[in-house]
């Protein structure tokens, strides 16, 4: 699958300026949101991680390269992750869903390999 394929294409990237950048713009979230977390409420924490694991992922596409088992166990979480503030055992749930299943993939990955 292309980043095409998936829509992505406003977030190509066309120079390794940009690729930089968008890199630069990661990791500033991912240290303020690591800051932030002494301030906000614990169930924060999960849904931050998660935000960070998206942005990456997103990262990782913009610069080709994209994986559909990746956004079909994210599709687990985005689907659930409005229950982080309000259904933490929902939410933690929904992670465990999302690690059964990429580890399945990888299983039925290796055995087809």
């Amino acid at each position: 699958m292309t980043t095409s394929d998936t829509g992505n294409d406003r977030n190509q990237c066309s120079t390794r300026e940009d690729e930089r950048e968008k890199l630069r713009d990661f990791v500033a979230y991912t240290l303020t949101s690591a800051r932030g977390l002494y301030r906000e409420p614990l169930s924060y924490g999960p849904m931050r991680m998660v935000d960070a694991l998206e942005k990456a992922l997103a990262l990782i596409a913009s610069c080709g390269l994209s994986d559909p088992t990746m956004d079909a166990t994210l599709g687990i979480i985005r689907e659930n992750r409005w229950r982080a503030g309000t259904d933490p055992v929902g939410f933690a749930k929904a992670l465990d869903d999302a690690t059964v299943q990429l580890v399945r993939i990888t299983v039925a990955d290796e055995e087809n390999s």
